[in-house]
């Protein structure tokens, strides 16, 4: 038996140590005919029956270089019927689309191309995307992340899973892709645009690692530890901001996000940075352009503890308003919400504009305690319940008597007082009766209804979060 080349075996090690595939699943190979690429589904190919998957080859012609790049197609396609790989190309003017969104040549390729693997993996279910990246192309991602400006994050460099996507040659060096390529006797396309100093990545390759070169022969092994350190990292740091994220989310709706502002106050930094991080992207998934300077100037006004408004990169806004801060994809007027629902005695009552489902039951003894302590449970008297029960929304001039008061005092003064933002209100559940309110959810219990010791029947009432957000929230 031959021993396996080390581009092979490199390979291999990587996709089991990230669980890159699964035996039944489909991956698409992304072939621009470079000899990254054509080495990346060769050695799938050779590997394909170990590994139990099945391959398609996706080629986008980005028309930048006319001929040229037509014959980069077809060499794809020659290539993929020679290994009887079904193929997918497809054919888009970047030059032109790069013009009418006003990006650089490289933005413009990177966006269309991500896009059309996406596509293409969806129309085919594919449950993997297979780049050719290799471990050269991750040490020129570090080094033009630091020189744009970057966080731990950015250090990292390229992750070899990240959703759909994996990158099984980034363990691998350019001199093995040559090697393995010679040795299969596979040829491959040149793109001689790589060879110019025009673009960004290209100047790194020819200019700046020569020359880092001269100070450490091994500054790629260096890059590639640092790389490999951040990330490990930055994996844990995000995974603790995440779990702080949803700790301190008040309320969250399509293209908007409420956070406890005192809590985010009081975390460390390193943290606090992320979670404004994570805030962003919650309203809007690309974060490209959220820089360092951006988040250090909202928390900076956010030290000040005063109200504010403040916009971020494309689109997103901040409002600090008493004990909360908003992120939203959109400034836009609060439109209040409004709705009515009555709720099922026992049984159970879904609240869709305030995210909770209200659990009705009725029960003979009251030996546990008539609410909870963030006011989410509570227990009444069901004699004292006239008429039908219902869950609305807030609204002016809405009074309740508080648990244990003899007067009664105006909900408006009732948010105002526990810091509930103007823009959350009309989503929290007035609990009512025919004549009072009983509860408010999640803010305060009426006195009108409250067990003593004559209480012959209860009702328990019990507000339980069911959000469309990715993440459990509290009731607001």
């Amino acid at each position: 038996m031959n021993e396996r080349h080390r581009l092979v075996e490199s390979l291999l090690c990587l996709v089991r140590e990230y669980s890159m595939t699964a035996p039944g699943e489909t991956v698409l190979v992304a072939v621009s005919g470079g000899p990254d690429s054509v080495a990346l589904v060769h050695a799938l190919w050779s590997v394909r029956e170990e590994l139990g998957i099945t391959l398609y080859v996706a080629h986008l012609n980005h028309s930048f270089r006319g001929e040229e790049s037509d014959n980069d197609a077809r060499f794809v396609w020659s290539l993929a019927s020679s290994l009887s790989i079904p193929c997918v190309i497809e054919k888009v003017d970047v030059p032109r689309m790069r013009q009418m969104l006003r990006l650089s040549a490289e933005s413009a390729a990177r966006l269309v191309r991500y896009e059309f693997l996406e596509n293409t993996a969806e129309k085919i279910g594919a449950a993997r995307i297979a780049l050719g990246h290799t471990a050269d192309d991750q040490v020129e991602t570090v080094l033009m992340n630091i020189i744009r400006g970057s966080g731990t994050d950015g250090l990292a460099g390229m992750p070899p899973v990240r959703g759909k996507i994996i990158r099984p040659l980034l363990g691998v060096r350019r001199t093995d892709v040559a090697s393995y390529l010679q040795e299969q006797g596979l040829s491959a396309r040149i793109d001689e645009t790589n060879l110019l100093p025009h673009f960004t990545r290209n100047r790194i390759r020819l200019r700046l690692l020569p020359m880092l070169r001269e100070y450490n022969p091994g500054i790629d092994t260096v890059i590639l530890q640092l790389a490999e350190l951040a990330r490990a990292d930055s994996a844990y740091m995000n995974a603790e901001a995440s779990k702080v994220f949803k700790r301190l989310t008040i309320a969250c709706d399509t293209g908007a996000v409420t956070l406890d502002r005192g809590e985010l106050l009081g975390l460390d930094l390193a943290i606090r940075r992320r979670v404004v991080r994570e805030a962003v992207k919650s309203v809007r998934s690309d974060i490209s352009d959220l820089g360092f300077r951006h988040v250090e100037d909202l928390l900076g006004l956010l030290a000040t503890g005063g109200d504010f408004r403040y916009e971020l990169p494309a689109g997103v806004f901040v409002e600090c308003e008493r004990g909360s801060i908003v992120f939203r994809s959109e400034r836009q007027r609060d439109v209040p919400i409004i709705y009515k629902y009555e709720i099922a005695v026992p049984g159970e009552t879904p609240i869709g504009e305030a995210g909770v489902l209200i659990k009705a039951e009725v029960i003979e003894s009251h030996l546990e305690p008539v609410r909870s302590p963030d006011d989410t449970e509570v227990i009444l008297d069901l004699d004292k319940v006239k008429g039908t029960l219902v869950a609305r929304n807030w609204q002016p001039g809405d009074r309740i008597q508080p648990l244990g008061m003899k007067g009664s005092k105006k909900l408006q003064d009732v948010f105002t007082d526990r810091k509930i933002p103007r823009r959350v209100r009309h989503r929290i559940p007035v609990i009512q009766d025919g004549e009072r309110i009983l509860w408010v959810v999640g803010v305060i219990i009426s006195d009108v209804a409250k067990v003593t010791d004559s209480t012959q029947r209860c009702l328990r009432l019990r507000a339980v979060p069911v959000s469309p957000c990715s993440y459990d929230r509290k009731v607001v």
